[in-house]
C-alpha cells in the first residue's frame, strides 16, 4: 500500500504580543493603516507585514511570513522599518522579532520638521525639473500619444521628488496629542507638510506643461532636440527672474529670511516684467528704483506680462 508523502511543515512562528479581538478605536485603526503603507514599502517584494494593536497604547509590526527570514535579515528589515516609521515623529524599538511603533517623540518630530524645511528650500529650485520634464524620460513623440509621454514623465518626476508618495501615506490620519507642546510640533508638521505638498503640485504642473510644449513643438517641425531646447530655454528665463526677485528681497542682516516661495505664475509674471525693463535696478527689501522709463512703461509691461502668462 502506497502512503502520500507528507508535506513539510514550517516552523512555528511567534505570535505577536496581542491577538485581542476587542474593536479597535477609529484613530487606532488609522494609525494602523498609516503604518502597514509605510512598512509595505519598505519591505522586500512577496515579504507580508502584519500590524496589531499593542496595549496599552501602540503598535507593533511583524514579518507574517510562513516561513520566518532569517534573523539577521529580519533585525535588517525591522529596523528599516523602524528608521521609516519614526521619520513620521513616532517612536519606535526595533529588534529580531519585531518592531514597536510608541506614542510621538518630540525629538522624531524636531527631526520631521528640519526635513519638512530642507525639502521645501531644495523644492525652490525647478532646474533639475525643467531639464528631466523637456527630455521626456528619454522617450520619442513618434512613438508614444503626447498624453501618455507626458504622463510617463510626471510619474517619474513625481517619484524623484520622493514626497508625494510619502505624504500620501498620511491621508485621512488625523495627527494630536494631549501635551501641548507635542500638539505644537504637530501642528507645525502638519503646516510644513502642506507647503511641500503645493510645492511638489508646481513641479508635477511644471513637468506637465513643459513635456506637453515639447511634444506640441516636434508636431510641428519634427525635431526633437530642437522642440527640447526651445522649451528649456524659455523655462530658464522666468526660472532666472524669480530667483533675482528672491535674492533682491533678502535682508543682509538675516541671510535667507524674507524670501517668498514664488508659484509658477508668479515666475512668469516676473520675467516678464524684467525683460520688459520695467525695473531697471532693485535696492535693498525688493523695492524697485523709480526711473522715468519705468514709470512710462509700466502699464505696457502689466498688459504683456498678462498675456505671456495667459498663453
Amino acid at each position: 500500500m502506497s502512503v502520500e508523502p507528507r508535506a513539510e511543515v514550517a516552523p512555528q512562528r511567534m505570535p505577536p504580543l496581542w491577538d485581542g479581538t476587542a474593536p479597535l478605536a477609529p484613530e487606532t485603526a488609522a494609525q494602523q493603516r498609516v503604518v502597514h503603507r509605510i512598512c509595505a514599502r519598505v519591505a522586500p517584494e512577496g515579504v507580508e507585514i502584519g500590524v496589531g494593536e499593542l496595549p496599552p497604547g501602540g503598535l507593533q509590526v511583524w514579518i507574517d511570513t510562513p516561513v520566518p527570514p532569517a534573523e539577521q535579515e529580519a533585525w535588517v528589515l525591522h529596523h528599516r522599518m523602524a528608521r521609516e516609521v519614526s521619520l513620521v515623529g513616532w517612536h519606535c524599538d526595533a529588534d529580531q522579532d519585531r518592531l514597536l511603533v510608541l506614542g510621538w517623540s518630540a525629538a522624531c518630530l524636531h527631526n520631521r520638521v528640519r526635513l519638512l524645511q530642507s525639502g521645501l528650500r531644495r523644492l525652490t529650485g525647478f532646474e533639475q525639473t525643467a531639464q528631466r520634464a523637456v527630455q521626456l524620460e528619454g522617450q520619442d513623440p513618434a512613438d508614444a500619444p503626447a498624453a501618455e509621454i507626458v504622463a510617463a514623465t510626471c510619474a517619474s518626476i513625481e517619484r524623484r521628488l520622493r514626497w508625494p508618495e510619502r505624504l500620501a501615506e498620511l491621508h485621512g490620519y488625523e495627527r494630536s496629542s494631549g501635551l501641548a507642546h507635542l500638539q505644537l510640533l504637530l501642528a507645525q508638521v502638519i503646516g510644513l507638510e502642506a507647503k511641500v505638498a503645493a510645492a511638489c503640485e508646481e513641479h508635477l504642473v511644471m513637468a506637465r506643461v513643459l513635456a506637453g510644449a515639447v511634444c506640441e513643438h516636434y508636431s510641428r517641425h519634427g525635431d526633437l532636440r530642437r522642440a527640447q531646447r526651445d522649451v528649456l530655454a524659455e523655462t530658464r528665463r522666468w526660472v532666472h527672474a524669480s530667483s533675482m526677485i528672491r535674492g533682491s528681497a533678502a535682508r543682509p542682516s538675516t541671510p535667507g529670511a524674507g524670501r517668498p516661495h514664488m508659484g509658477l505664475a508668479e515666475r512668469r509674471i516676473a520675467a516678464s516684467v524684467i525683460n520688459h525693463g520695467v525695473i531697471e535696478n532693485v535696492i535693498d527689501h525688493g523695492v524697485p528704483r523709480a526711473t522715468p522709463a519705468a514709470v512710462a512703461a509700466a502699464p505696457l509691461a502689466g498688459y504683456a506680462g498678462h498675456e505671456e502668462g495667459a498663453g
